[in-house]
């Protein structure tokens, strides 16, 4: 019952943490500047707003508060949360189908990944342009962390109107690293530390495949971007017009699947499946037959209070369908560290599930979603999204807050969240992810890459070579539908 239950918390963790980075100006770039900020106060009956989300475990619990919080303190606004489902490529499919009948709800949040497709379909509004008509907002931008609005920007216009940012980090067995000779303080910086360390472990007889790795792309764009290397052509997608041709087969991109497979072959990694649904490496850290898996940081929080046995019963069974007695501990002593790179940890590029407005709900039901977007953007609501929900604070004044500093030293989850929070801060902002309409088709050529190479043991140079076509092509009638 103690592996099933880690592993559903671990797998609640997975956001499929994103990259994306900020843009410069493009012709295409849709949208409508008219934010209505101020309908709220003169509606004569509650506006009711729908917010379409994929948020779960205490993240989604400690959404569910805010909302509450807020409509006891703005009662012209409701504010319903609808899911659309696990995964995030549900909601974007959801996402997809409203677009055509301009039927999209007040609110989405898909991941960071959509921002070129968000500004290019002309069906939302700028959170600048609400910003800018809201003076009394000015505070709340000025304090939002550098790096978001760097990153989330096309155009001199920042996207989103809020964020639930996270980074990727390496969770490790620190008693597997102490069997080994090992320092349990010391995490691996670079990916050959990790398959070096991994080997220590796998000598020393603590289990067989030390590291297990799920192929999903995200984590191996933020290793090219941690690397400088771009994805796509025309300024990783961030200069004039759109990008239209594929950078993946590059030889940083070789380089990284040839020291994977070699590690494979050689018994130190297990790789599973880039399927959504697959949590096989979270398993094998629940059952200690794997020492280290690469994860988001969304989940610090949930996953520290199933260890240190401060999440209820209730909750757990609430949240994951889990029957787990009060109090309960596991026997596990697990530490974080930034994501390893090719030469150093912690590069790469912020991620996150990502909160816009449409604008094509009626006027007050936009000016009722910013308004609780900026209630959501508070430093009170932040602080309960890093303390409860896992996230990374998104304003400056939270993120040097005392308060928060005593609160997250009083817990593993907190100190987990501080390892996040450092990481965040030191992203290159001369260097963002890739900028990409097509995100979706372009995630799946790199997974099929990692799959072909580390699951069937098929040659680098042709999965790549198939990979960079498939993107090429994606790019190109992305392109030409969008007019770029």
């Amino acid at each position: 019952m103690r592996n099933r239950l880690l592993a559903v918390v671990l797998a609640v963790a997975t956001i499929g943490a994103t990259s994306c980075g900020g843009g410069s100006s493009n012709e295409q770039t849709g949208g409508t500047s008219d934010c209505p900020v101020d309908l709220v106060d003169k509606a004569e009956k509650p506006i009711e707003i729908t917010a379409w989300h994929i948020v779960n475990g205490l993240q989604l619990r400690t959404l569910e508060k805010i909302v509450k919080d807020y409509e006891a303190s703005q009662p012209n606004v409701r504010v319903k949360l609808e899911s659309q489902g696990s995964a995030v490529t549900e909601l974007h499919s959801k996402m997809d189908q409203a677009l055509p009948d301009r039927s999209l709800p007040a609110l989405v949040m898909p991941d960071d990944t959509k921002l070129r497709y968000i500004a290019d379909s002309g069906q939302f509004l700028p959170a600048q342009a609400c910003y800018d008509a809201d003076p009394e907002s000015k505070k709340i931008f000025d304090d939002i962390l550098p790096i978001l609005k760097t990153s989330y920007s096309i155009d001199d216009q920042l996207w989103p109107v809020g964020f639930t940012s996270g980074t990727g980090l390496v969770y490790y067995n620190r008693s597997h690293f102490e069997a080994a000779g090992l320092d349990p303080d010391s995490p691996p910086k670079t990916i050959d530390e990790m398959i070096e360390m991994g080997r220590k472990i796998k000598a020393a007889g603590v289990n067989d495949a030390p590291v297990v790795l799920k192929a999903q792309p995200w984590v191996f764009e933020w290793w090219l971007s941690g690397a400088q290397v771009p994805l796509v052509n025309n300024n990783n997608g961030r200069g004039e017009g759109l990008p239209t041709e594929s950078e993946f087969g590059n030889p940083t991109t070789k380089t990284i699947l040839n020291k994977l497979r070699d590690a494979e072959k050689e018994g130190i990694l297990k790789v599973t499946p880039s399927a959504p649904t697959n949590s096989d490496h979270i398993l094998a850290m629940a059952t200690q037959s794997s020492s280290m898996v690469i994860e988001s940081s969304s989940g610090t929080t949930t996953i520290a209070g199933i260890i240190d046995g401060t999440i209820k019963a209730a909750d757990a069974k609430a949240q994951f369908g889990v029957d787990i007695p009060d109090g309960m501990k596991l026997d596990l002593d697990l530490g974080v560290g930034p994501l390893p790179g090719l030469e150093e940890a912690g590069l790469g590029q912020v991620g996150g599930m990502i909160w816009y407005i449409s604008n094509t709900v009626p006027a007050e039901q936009q000016s009722a979603a910013w308004d609780f977007m900026k209630y959501l953007n508070s430093p009170k609501a932040q602080m309960m999204m890093s303390t409860d929900g896992g996230a990374v604070p998104n304003l400056v004044s939270v993120a040097e807050s005392p308060e928060l500093a005593e609160t997250w030293s009083k817990s593993l989850g907190g100190r987990w969240q501080k390892v996040a929070t450092d990481v965040m801060s030191g992203v290159d902002s001369d260097f963002l992810g890739p900028v990409i309409g097509p995100y979706d088709e372009v995630r799946s050529a790199i997974a099929k890459a990692m799959d072909t190479v580390l699951l069937d043991g098929k040659a680098v140079d042709p999965a790549v070579a198939n990979a960079d076509r498939t993107i090429t092509k994606a790019l190109e009638s992305y392109a030409a539908d969008v007019g770029g």
